[in-house]
């Protein structure tokens, strides 16, 4: 699905049509795209794992059976509907405008993956026509990414899932589990040698979020909280501004390799990738910086 955007996914009146899929070793977290239909039905629907659905697209009217009785709900851009684990509807029917929606899968064995086990499930609470716009931002941007096969790096992407289940785990819970607050604090000089070694070591390496946790021997979860306390940004923006800076110190050496090798080198995905970077960052391109070398 590489450089697919929902944008250019096209509506179906077919609810059980898949519109996009990426599973989670693509996406940190599966996610799918479905239709919003502007008419449908689907018998027995079962959620088996806890998820979300937020709506991208598509405005109207939907009721769902369950036990015996009709709930009527709406349905509007970015509403967002979170059904527990195990949940099952009798029948499910949809009226009005069609649209697209996406659907964020939260299995046990990725969430203990993402949280490096500090959290072992995500016990969410069913909760219907809720908008919380943390929450729909981070699950279509989670989406987007997917879709267009991750242009900005699977730190970004893990990132960004890691911070839908911190969310989710301290607003939308059971019985008020949530992820533990081990407070923000700071790395310690060490700690802070090691990251920034592997990172100047390895800018070419597809840096992970759980690969940059493992070297200081924290959760996911926690470092982001600690990285942010201790270098002022994010993660994924600090190795982006690591990868822009040592590539333009290559392009102003004599003798240096094609903007395209340099690029690769230093872990852009292309020449164009880093010369947009670079633009609107350092307000400069890659071709203006090699002539003053």
């Amino acid at each position: 699905m590489d450089g697919v955007s929902l944008n250019d996914l096209s509506p179906s009146n077919d609810p059980t049509t898949v519109l996009a899929h990426c599973p989670a070793s693509t996406s940190c977290l599966p996610v799918t795209v479905l239709p919003i239909p502007g008419e449908g039905e689907l018998a027995r629907d079962l959620h088996s794992t806890p998820r979300i659905f937020v709506a991208h697209q598509g405005l109207g009217r939907r009721w769902y059976q369950l036990g015996g009785r009709t709930r009527p709900l709406q349905t509007a851009p970015r509403m967002i509907e979170i059904y527990e684990g195990g949940l099952t509807f009798d029948h499910c029917s949809w009226q009005g405008d069609a649209g697209r929606c996406v659907l964020v899968e939260f299995a046990d064995a990725d969430v203990q993956a993402l949280t490096h086990g500090e959290l072992q499930r995500l016990e969410l609470r069913t909760q219907h026509e809720l908008f919380d716009d943390r929450v729909s931002s981070l699950a279509l941007e989670i989406a987007e990414e997917a879709l267009r096969g991750l242009p900005n790096g699977r730190l970004y992407a893990q990132g960004l899932c890691v911070a839908l289940i911190g969310v989710l785990a301290s607003r939308h819970v059971t019985g008020g589990a949530s992820l533990p607050n081990a407070g923000t604090g700071c790395l310690g000089p060490l700690q802070q040698r090691r990251l920034t070694d592997l990172i100047q070591h390895q800018l070419a390496a597809d840096l992970s979020l759980t690969r940059l946790a493992d070297e200081v021997g924290l959760s996911a979860h926690h470092f982001l909280r600690v990285f942010k306390a201790t270098f002022g940004t994010t993660p994924h923006r600090y190795v982006q501004q690591r990868r822009m800076e040592t590539a333009a110190a290559a392009l102003q050496r004599p003798g240096a390799h094609s903007i395209a090798d340099i690029a690769i080198e230093h872990g852009f995905a292309s020449q164009a990738h880093m010369t947009d970077l670079m633009r609107r960052h350092l307000g400069v391109t890659p071709r203006v910086l090699r002539r003053r070398g």
